[in-house]
C-alpha cells in the first residue's frame, strides 16, 4: 500500500436519546453549527446518516487525512489525539466549545467510541467523480450532499491479504464505475472494531444512487445496460468473488448519506 495515499477513519456515533435528542435536532445542530468544527490540516470530516442497509438511521463520522503520515500526526495507534492534535484544539477555543455541545446531542469522534481507521489499498482513478467534499453548503442552493456506500468483505479460506491486495492493484484499472461514482477498496489497518476489507463507493448524490440501484440490490434498466456494455468489468468482478465476498447482498453493507462536513481546511 502507497502511504502516500489517504487514510480513513470511521467514528459510530449515537445520540443521547434518553436525553430526549432527536435525530432532526441533532442533524440541525450539525449542519447549523458543527461545521463549524475545523478539520486537521488537510483533512475533512463527513456526519454520515446510514440510508438503507445494516444501519439504516444510524450515524458514523467519516474522517479523511491525505496520508498516512498526515493521520499519524494528529492520531496515534491507540486512537488518541496527539501532542500536535491537542496543541491544535487548545488554540481554537471556540471549536472545543462546539464540540461539547455536539457531546450534548451524541457521541464524537474519540474514543471510548466505536471506530475503525483504514489505509487505501487501490481506488479508480478514471472516476467520473471530481475530488472535492462529501458535503458542502451552498447559498441559495441546495447543498452538495454525496452518499457513502461501505460494503465489508472478508478473504476466501486460504486466500492472503498478499494475494488478494495484488490482485486488486493489478486489475484496478479494469474496475468500471457509473458515471458519478468512485470505487475505492480499503483495508482496516486497527481501532476498537477490526475489520479486513471495505469498499467505499463515493456517489455524486441521491439521485445518482437511485438512477442505478433504487432499492437495496435493484438494479435499474439503465445499470443493467451499463454493466452489459462493460463486459471486462464483470470478468473482473467474476474473478474477485474467487478470492473474496463481493460487495453488495448478502455482505454487511450500509450506503449512507452525507448531512453535514468540515468546511474547507
Amino acid at each position: 500500500m502507497n502511504t502516500s495515499s489517504p487514510v480513513y477513519s470511521l467514528h459510530y456515533v449515537g445520540l443521547n436519546l434518553k436525553k430526549g435528542v432527536t435525530a432532526e435536532h441533532f442533524e440541525a445542530f450539525a449542519r447549523e453549527q458543527g461545521t463549524a468544527i475545523p478539520a486537521y490540516p488537510g483533512w475533512r470530516w463527513t456526519l454520515l446518516k446510514g440510508l438503507r442497509g445494516e444501519r439504516q438511521n444510524q450515524y458514523l463520522m467519516l474522517q479523511q487525512a491525505p496520508s498516512a503520515q498526515a493521520y499519524a500526526q494528529y492520531i496515534d495507534p491507540q486512537g488518541d489525539p496527539t501532542l500536535l492534535a491537542r496543541q491544535f484544539w487548545q488554540a481554537r477555543p471556540q471549536a472545543t466549545e462546539l464540540i461539547a455541545q455536539w457531546k450534548r446531542f451524541g457521541t464524537f469522534a474519540e474514543r471510548p467510541t466505536i471506530f475503525s481507521y483504514y489505509a487505501q489499498v487501490a481506488e479508480n482513478t478514471a472516476s467520473t467523480l471530481a475530488d472535492g467534499p462529501n458535503y458542502q453548503a451552498r447559498p441559495g442552493q441546495a447543498p452538495v450532499a454525496r452518499v457513502v456506500g461501505l460494503h465489508n468483505l472478508a478473504l476466501r479460506p486460504g486466500v492472503t491479504p498478499d494475494t488478494f491486495e495484488h490482485f486488486i492493484t493489478r486489475n484496478i484499472h479494469r474496475i468500471a464505475d457509473y458515471p458519478g461514482w468512485k470505487f475505492r477498496m480499503l483495508k482496516c489497518q486497527g481501532g476498537s472494531r477490526m475489520d479486513q476489507y471495505l469498499v467505499m463507493l463515493e456517489i455524486e448524490s441521491l439521485d445518482s444512487l437511485n438512477a442505478f440501484h433504487p432499492e437495496l440490490d435493484v438494479s435499474t434498466p439503465k445499470a443493467l445496460a451499463f454493466v452489459e456494455a462493460h463486459q471486462d468489468a464483470e470478468r473482473m468482478n467474476d474473478e474477485w468473488r474467487e478470492l473474496a465476498s463481493f460487495s453488495g447482498a448478502p455482505q454487511l453493507y450500509t450506503d449512507y448519506i452525507s448531512v453535514a462536513g468540515s468546511a474547507a481546511s
